[in-house]
C-alpha cells in the first residue's frame, strides 16, 4: 500500500509540475483532476449516480451538479456517450 501511495504522489507531482510549466491556472488544474476522477468512478459504476456518489463520498445532488458543470467539456461528453451508448 505504501508503494502505491508513493507512486500516486509521484504521478500527482508530475501533473502539478506540468501544469506549472505550461501555465495552467490553479482552478483549471483542479477542475481537470476532479473531472478525471469523477469520470473514472462513473465509468466503474456504469454511470449510476447514486453508486458513484457513494464511492466518491459526496452527496448525490453534488455529483449531479458536477456532471452538469463537466458537460461543457468535450472529453466528458465523449466519455458519457461511450458509457451510456448515446
Amino acid at each position: 500500500m505504501l508503494e502505491l501511495k508513493n507512486s500516486l504522489r509521484q504521478n500527482l507531482e508530475l501533473y502539478v509540475k506540468e501544469c506549472v510549466k505550461t501555465g495552467i491556472l490553479y482552478k483549471d488544474a483542479v477542475q481537470q483532476l476532479e473531472m478525471e476522477y469523477v469520470m473514472m468512478v462513473l465509468g466503474q459504476t456504469g454511470y449510476n449516480i447514486s453508486k458513484a456518489a457513494d464511492v466518491l463520498g459526496i452527496n448525490r445532488n453534488t455529483l449531479s451538479k458536477k456532471i452538469t458543470e463537466f458537460r461543457s467539456f468535450e472529453k466528458f461528453r465523449n466519455h458519457q456517450k461511450l458509457h451510456n451508448g448515446r
